[in-house]
């Protein structure tokens, strides 16, 4: 189907009729085809909303307007357009940075954001001879094959999927081929992602060529310290079409993850006020922190906001299905001495504040 978004038609599939609606947002050079195994993946129950991204696929290619900015918008009237109360983003490559710029914007209903195989916030580093080489990556059969085998995969695709990236590829409208390379990559959206704070996960493959799992670790991890990573084996940067099934069990751990609800789930905050000296080696290693704590049994999702500059205070917001799994993470923390080397660090003992699901409604 069609829906007006932004000024232009933006071409969706739209499938199944689950109550937490999953976005994808395909990378360039693809289209809502890029998903169709890992949807099949999914359970059958699950809705699945996916475009085709301006200039590609089914979708208008307007003569200018392909800037992150533009596709988010594309991305947010679409998503209001349908109603969507709550949702999850998915994108993959260029749709991953399209995705982390939208998650910035905290828009309403956004649950989860899980991101494949993506481009980090920083401007793509690309050499005159590497820009000149993908700005010709898609002009032909013959080109988009070398790109595939190059670059773009680390195991060979079946005959069908081959065929479909070069039918995707040559698809695409000009000026949408050449935007990525000239501009859209370069854009740096290192300020924005820090506003993110939903759960987040990061799907990497082991082999990517292009955002492989040190750069991500670098360049993505260290900005929204609560995401956590799975990588998956043997596996390169066409993850949705290389291992559709392995994206989408952790797509259906994440939803399931969300999804679950319990009159028993609380939400903690915790409030640390670190002395002077221990600021830059508390902040330090928060990513670590975050990343243990959001893969701890029991917990939801883990946030994390601070000015370490101005106040050095920093307030976590945590969910956990339920008191008896925080506590018994606290008691792990406690036994591994954590929780003494945190008193050390702290100028006061950490103020902790715990809300029942029933009493959040109310509130």
């Amino acid at each position: 189907m069609k829906i007006a978004s932004n000024g232009i038609q933006i071409h969706v599939k739209d499938q199944g009729n689950g109550t937490l609606p999953v976005v994808f947002l395909h990378y360039w050079g693809g289209s809502s085809r890029t998903w169709d195994d890992v949807i099949a993946a999914l359970p059958a129950e699950y809705r699945t909303i996916a475009p085709d991204l301006r200039g590609w696929g089914d979708s208008d290619a307007p003569s200018a307007g392909y800037a992150l900015a533009d596709f988010a918008d594309d991305a947010q009237h679409m998503i209001a357009a349908m109603n969507l109360q709550r949702f999850i983003l998915v994108g993959h490559s260029m749709g991953g940075k399209i995705a982390q710029l939208l998650a910035s914007r905290r828009p309403q209903g956004l649950a989860g954001l899980v991101l494949v195989a993506p481009s980090p916030p920083v401007p793509l580093a690309l050499p005159a001879e590497v820009r000149a080489s993908m700005e010709g990556a898609y002009l032909s059969r013959e080109s988009v094959g070398m790109a595939i085998d190059q670059m773009l995969t680390a195991k060979p695709l079946s005959p069908k999927h081959r065929e479909q990236v070069i039918e995707d590829s040559l698809r695409g409208a000009p000026q949408a081929k050449l935007a990525w390379p000239r501009s859209t990559s370069q854009e740096d959206i290192t300020l924005d992602v820090a506003a993110i704070d939903v759960p987040t996960i990061v799907i990497a493959g082991e082999l990517d060529r292009i955002d492989g799992t040190a750069i991500l670790e670098a360049e993505l991890l260290t900005r929204i310290p609560h995401a956590v990573m799975r990588v998956l084996p043997g596996t390169g940067h066409l993850s949705p079409l290389e291992s559709p099934v392995g994206v989408a069990g952790i797509i259906r751990e994440f939803v399931d993850k969300l999804e679950r609800a319990s009159g028993d789930a609380i939400t903690v905050t915790l409030l640390m006020k670190v002395k002077d000296d221990h600021a830059a080696d508390f902040i330090g290693g928060l990513p670590e922190l975050m990343r243990e704590t959001s893969s701890a049994p029991g917990v939801r999702s883990v946030r994390a906001f601070h000015n370490v500059e101005t106040v050095n205070a920093i307030l976590f917001v945590e969910e956990w299905e339920n008191e008896a799994a925080f506590k018994t993470y606290i008691a792990w923390r406690t036994e591994r001495g954590d929780m003494a080397r945190l008193g050390q660090m702290l100028s006061k003992p950490p103020e902790i504040s715990t809300w029942s699901a029933a009493t959040r409604a109310v509130s």
